[in-house]
């Protein structure tokens, strides 16, 4: 069995380079859904989950409160800026946010409660 190498020319080692360069680049400068949603989770975690419960339901404090439960459709049907708004500013007897947590923390504690839509 013979084994046979073959030589790059410089061009097309500098456009492979080049293009992994590139790349890495792109997707370094984004944060992928998956990360923006675990974060989301640690933020829902401490920020959220005392009322609303790890799943969104409720626990029996946020029942008490009368909190939206976070799968059920009238919540999954609010546009990302109406949840948004309603986390930065509060809601019925659910305080603000605004300055307790970023903008970004924000943001995606709104993308993981879409987690919890109802399976159909």
């Amino acid at each position: 069995m013979s084994l046979r190498t073959r030589k790059i020319a410089p061009l097309d080692a500098f456009v492979l380079v080049a293009t992994v360069v590139v790349v890495a680049m792109v997707v370094g400068s984004h944060p992928a859904r998956g990360q923006e949603s675990a974060n989301g989770a640690t933020v829902y975690k401490s920020k959220c989950s005392t009322c609303h419960g790890a799943d969104g339901a409720g626990t029996a404090v946020g029942k008490s409160l009368k909190v939206a439960d976070l799968r059920s459709d009238e919540v999954q049907k609010q546009s990302d800026d109406a949840l948004i708004q309603a986390v930065t500013e509060g809601k019925g007897n659910m305080p603000g946010f605004k300055g307790n947590i970023t903008d970004d923390e924000i943001h995606a504690a709104v993308t993981f409660v879409r987690t919890f839509a109802k399976k159909k």
